[in-house]
């Protein structure tokens, strides 16, 4: 038998097994897309916030979005500059305003972020407090922990890309957050409005005295009572880019690619609850994809 024939038939070998994983592919899907149709959402919801409870994010159907938990198991960790300075390795590409300000004799530090988490737009405030004190330290060097369910504060925030609000939210909490899947976004183009009402008068003074410090104007800030008000548009704060523009352009390709295939793959529906069961069933490892990139993976792969 000459070497042709070998060739011959090693290529019509390699074309039956894919024509055969073709078939089965196309079986899988189809099975996949009778059950999403006949589904309820309540199936759909349950099963996907069981997949999400693991990285302590839940998916509301209501307002389309991702958002962290109360009892998120990343309370436990606490938040450094470092974070915001590995971002783009985890396929963020954010803009980070952080506030460092003292009260009751500690440091504390509220965090905004906006910008692209992977595969979804999203933004995020967050309150974090000095464990020890330690004089010897900038503000910005101290590795902060989360504060306790007694100092959570009452925030809000409203997300705006190019003038059309994305999501709103607000509750009492410790790290309030907002993703919307298959958004691309460049940071840019968003816009964040924010609002914290503090325990006391003196809190919030030392809070305004650390915006004033980060760069703030006094009409920057709107304050009543012990509420206070501010539109986080252009970041104040000299931005710490371990990365280059170029790194960070790649990555930002990736993030608009990837929101493609999202789109694509999951072009029969329309809703996102759908679109994110039929990946469940269907293609797995695209919705791994999902959970493993942004900040829903930064402390799982962090820790």
């Amino acid at each position: 038998m000459s070497i042709n024939w070998i060739i011959i038939g090693i290529i019509a070998v390699l074309l039956l097994l894919l024509c055969l994983w073709i078939c089965y592919r196309y079986q899988c899907c189809r099975k996949a897309k009778r059950l999403v149709y006949t589904r309820s959402d309540y199936e759909k919801l349950t099963e996907l916030n069981q997949a999400l409870a693991p990285f302590g994010f839940v998916y509301d159907q209501q307002k389309n979005i991702f958002y962290s938990r109360k009892d998120a198991w990343q309370r436990k960790f606490g938040y450094g500059k470092i974070y915001d300075e590995m971002a783009p390795v985890m396929n963020m590409i954010i803009d980070c305003e952080p506030i460092y300000f003292e009260y009751d004799n500690r440091r504390w530090m509220i965090e905004c972020w906006k910008g692209q988490y992977g595969i979804t737009t999203g933004a995020e405030i967050g309150i974090y407090v000095e464990g020890e004190r330690d004089d010897q330290k900038n503000p910005e060097d101290v590795f902060y922990e989360c504060v306790s369910e007694e100092e959570e504060l009452p925030m809000e925030m409203t997300l705006y890309k190019n003038g059309r609000k994305v999501f709103q939210r607000q509750e009492n909490h410790w790290w309030l957050t907002g993703f919307e899947l298959g958004e691309f976004s460049w940071p840019g183009e968003l816009m964040m409005k924010t609002a914290i009402t503090f325990r006391n008068h003196e809190m919030l003074e030392a809070f305004l005295k650390g915006c004033y410090q980060a760069g703030y104007q006094p009409e920057d800030l709107h304050v009543w009572a012990q509420r206070v008000a501010f539109s986080f548009y252009q970041p104040k704060n000299l931005q710490n880019f371990r990365y280059g523009r170029l790194f960070r352009r790649l990555i930002q390709w990736q993030n608009r690619h990837n929101c493609k295939i999202y789109h694509r793959v999951t072009r029969d529906f329309t809703r996102t609850l759908d679109k994110l069961d039929y990946l469940m069933l269907a293609y797995p490892r695209i919705f791994a994809m999902i959970t493993n990139v942004g900040r829903i993976a930064w402390e799982k792969k962090g820790s």
